[in-house]
């Protein structure tokens, strides 16, 4: 079964030739806006292709792309507030690399074994990548720093994330 990251935020268009201002969450915009890449938008329950044209950043999250075949701004405002999707490909990673929709999900357990939560989210802070946890024991969460201080073992497999408890963490 194919599956389907979310890549970029359609915003609006840049002047008349079909280009496209999006919001990127990707952390491989070299690779999925590369000329030539495919990717894809939602229309009810389908995903239908797209093919880059091309490319080019306005710095931080915001970049500039355009797809073949649409080259005029009238042939692109339906894809305004679209999310813009691309096939999940493990290629891409490094060893000790996941994607954010693969740890969304994992139980969350200290170094004794004791289950703490589950990861409900990844919040990308300004100085460091964290997990936000729900409590198993109450409505409330906790964040932990995606650090190799703090995260000792993820196991896809198996469906938790080992981590290292310090005095405060939750």
């Amino acid at each position: 079964m194919k599956e389907y990251l979310l890549v970029c935020k359609v915003l609006k268009p840049v002047g008349l030739k079909g280009d496209l201002k999006v919001y990127t969450y990707t952390t491989f915009k070299d690779i999925r806006y590369k000329k030539g890449s495919k990717l894809f938008y939602k229309n009810g329950e389908d995903y239908i292709e797209l093919t880059v044209k091309s490319f080019y950043s306005k710095g931080g999250n915001l970049d500039v792309i355009s797809f073949k075949n649409l080259d005029a701004i009238d042939k692109v405002n339906f894809l305004l507030g679209k999310e813009i999707y691309a096939l999940k490909d493990d290629s891409l990673l490094n060893e000790n690399e996941f994607y954010y929709s693969d740890l969304t999900g994992l139980k969350v357990i200290d170094e004794n074994n004791n289950e703490l939560g589950k990861v409900t989210s990844i919040e990308e802070f300004p100085a460091q990548i964290t997990l936000k946890i729900q409590k198993n024991s109450a409505k409330s969460h906790f964040f932990v720093p995606f650090n190799d201080f703090f995260v000792k073992e993820v196991n896809i497999k198996d469906g938790f994330i080992k981590i290292h408890l310090i005095d405060g963490l939750l």
